[in-house]
């Protein structure tokens, strides 16, 4: 979790403190679709979909720090992945462990007992989506052949909670940022949402068993790739705005592009291709945000020489347009 300059328990507020109930919410999920939460204006949305699966969305202006509590609605025995699209969050679980959710990680997570409390810093805009299983209805999908990775999340205890980084994949992203399109609206809205959150978990499983059989597999870097790969990754930080090839990438590095893959994967959880994407359009989002250039201007300090190839991207990265996220902004 990153410094903020005040400790993981003064941020959150101890769960022994009842004097700080005035300005701490709490959010009890089997209440309905829409709730209010303290400090911030937006939509919470449930959705269940009746066939053991459960879809969380999120979208959040937070004004103030806002704080609260969840209350599971969830009997024992699920498997979650949970991401943001936009935003970061904190959360502090039960048995006190502190997590931090951004548009780089999210997770892989069951916890069923009472007791996570949410931080969500001022001055953001948070997108976030969170589906949720059954375990019956995972093993009525997957049957015998339920990944053993997935072991931890499927204990037959009642106290389980495991949560684990999961890399975001840009298929991932794609599919969040559909479920906040403007198209996902009419009679068949439903269905499209319930499809969608089949397709995210299905690639949530992909994505966090893939990276765990990959990190099993693959050679421990060298010393000298490990210096490699740190010099490679702040050289795509420092020339964002120049073509970035990965073929190139990998030759100046003096490894194979397999190679140079396997150990962005293992270090990011994302190809190079996919770590120099993710890279331009997490800077593209901060550039917007200041209001210091046009789209086009951006566009171009990032690597796209094209303002038609950029908003496409940055749609398919955020679920809006650049000219949209400039006039959110208030530029």
């Amino acid at each position: 979790m990153q410094e903020t300059g005040q400790s993981a328990d003064d941020m959150f507020g101890m769960f022994s403190h009842d004097d700080q109930k005035s300005d701490i919410g709490e959010l009890r999920l089997a209440d309905g679709d829409l709730f209010e939460l303290p400090g911030a204006k937006g939509r919470l949305g449930r959705i269940d979909f009746g066939n053991g699966t459960c879809l969380h969305r999120a979208e959040l202006n937070v004004y103030e720090d806002s704080r609260f509590d969840v209350q599971n609605a969830l009997p024992p025995g699920w498997f979650s992945g949970s991401v943001n699209l936009m935003g970061c969050l904190d959360f502090k679980c039960p048995e006190g462990t502190h997590r931090r959710m951004s548009p780089e990680t999210g997770f892989a997570m069951r916890v069923d007992r009472l007791g996570t409390r949410y931080f969500l810093p001022k001055g953001q805009l948070i997108r976030h989506v969170g589906v949720t299983i059954e375990l019956d209805a995972l093993y009525r999908r997957f049957g015998d052949t339920v990944p053993d990775q997935l072991d931890p999340f499927l204990s037959d205890a009642t106290d389980v909670v495991e949560i684990r980084p999961l890399p975001i994949t840009n298929k991932i992203r794609r599919i969040v940022s559909a479920m906040f399109s403007q198209q996902m609206t009419g009679v068949g809205r439903k269905l499209k949402l319930e499809g969608l959150s089949t397709l995210f978990l299905t690639e949530v499983i992909d994505a966090y068993c893939e990276r765990n059989q990959e990190r099993e597999n693959t050679p421990k870097p060298t010393v000298l790739e490990q210096t490699v790969l740190a010099d490679t990754i702040a050289r795509v930080k420092a020339q964002m705005a120049s073509p970035l090839s990965v073929p190139q990438l990998a030759d100046d590095a003096g490894l194979t592009e397999s190679r140079l893959n396997n150990l962005f994967k293992c270090e990011t959880g994302k190809t190079c291709g996919e770590f120099i994407r993710s890279e331009r359009m997490t800077r593209a989002r901060e550039l917007l945000a200041s209001g210091k250039g046009t789209v086009k201007q951006v566009a171009a300090a990032v690597g796209f020489n094209h303002v038609s190839n950029f908003s496409r991207s940055y749609r398919e990265w955020y679920g809006e347009s650049p000219a949209q996220a400039l006039k959110r902004n208030g530029t």
